[in-house]
């Protein structure tokens, strides 16, 4: 098998440090056809100007001062990619392994059913203990369940639901449904996956694919940022099953235990805004429009 061209795209929105970390790890792949393109964001900490000059190898993309998430940013960099190429979305605080891309193409074409690969993702201040290692969003519920552990209990290859953070995604994927759904971040990557599965396409995780994720890992670490975006991960939740749920009324059920602990923990860290950005949330997931077409187009004007 002739080894496919990847482009890598990568969101940026003032991370300077992280996301030049993240291209210093890349630039050490081991895989040979491959081009790095970064969407900024507006980001205000220079990162635009000190970053093409300090990896002129890479595509810098401009998104201009409005802040187009996630999901706008994926869709920018895929537009403005090698339209034959595969695409592997990458976030600015992961660092790749040199044999990372390799191993996640190969897995890619071990088998012509899958069209999305994920790797093992460690935590990066804890290399043997998973950060993710795909991921299973109760469609009744809406509960996510996230591969999370010990390194040994997942070294076993096989098709998730979903997954995030690091996907290899194959052109004939994104030639059949597009690209990501305008929710800004969070849910995006288990909707696309789900999106892909329902056109007949696998999710993959492969554990010989390794990256290393600078997440903390401690609750008392991850839950006042979890609490920081309270409001889009409420709203996009919603969205998610709007879309994909069995049966929205057993949802509800589960939605009000769900916001009470969200509304615990914003006590607990004295965060009381996100009480109220939470509840906003539940509010826009019910009203916010989804879109209706099966493939979401790359229009790089509607985008940008």
């Amino acid at each position: 098998m002739n080894s496919p061209k990847i482009n890598l795209i990568i969101p940026s929105f003032n991370c300077k440090r992280v996301l030049f970390r993240a291209l210093d790890s890349l630039l050490k792949s081991e895989y040979e056809k491959y081009q790095i393109l970064v969407v900024d964001n507006g980001s205000r900490d220079n990162t635009l100007d000190e970053g093409q000059k300090k990896y002129p190898m890479i595509k810098w993309i401009d998104a201009g001062s409005k802040n187009i998430g996630w999901g706008g940013s994926y869709n920018l960099g895929i537009a403005k990619s090698d339209s034959k190429s595969d695409v592997v979305v990458f976030d600015s605080d992961v660092v790749a392994t040199p044999k990372m891309l390799e191993k996640l193409s190969t897995a890619a074409y071990k088998n012509s059913g899958v069209g999305i690969v994920t790797p093992m993702i460690l935590y990066l201040n804890d290399k043997n203990w998973v950060n993710q290692a795909g991921a299973e969003v109760n469609l009744w519920t809406g509960l996510t369940k996230i591969g999370w552990g010990p390194k040994e209990n997942y070294k076993k290859a096989k098709p998730v639901q979903n997954s995030g953070t690091v996907l290899y995604i194959k052109r004939i994927v994104i030639d059949k449904i597009g690209g990501f759904d305008n929710w800004f971040m969070g849910y995006l990557d288990p909707d696309y996956c789900l999106r892909a599965k329902k056109a007949g396409f696998l999710t993959w995780y492969e554990p010989q694919a390794v990256a290393y994720h600078d997440q903390p890992k401690d609750m008392k670490d991850w839950a006042p940022r979890l609490l920081k975006r309270s409001y889009i991960t409420m709203r996009n939740r919603i969205l998610f099953m709007r879309r994909h749920g069995k049966n929205l009324a057993v949802f509800l059920l589960f939605l009000l235990p769900l916001t009470a602990y969200y509304i615990y923990l914003g006590f607990k860290y004295h965060n009381f805004k996100s009480i109220v950005e939470s509840l906003k949330g539940i509010a826009s997931g019910f009203t916010f429009e989804l879109t209706k077409n099966r493939k979401i187009k790359l229009d790089v004007e509607q985008i940008s």
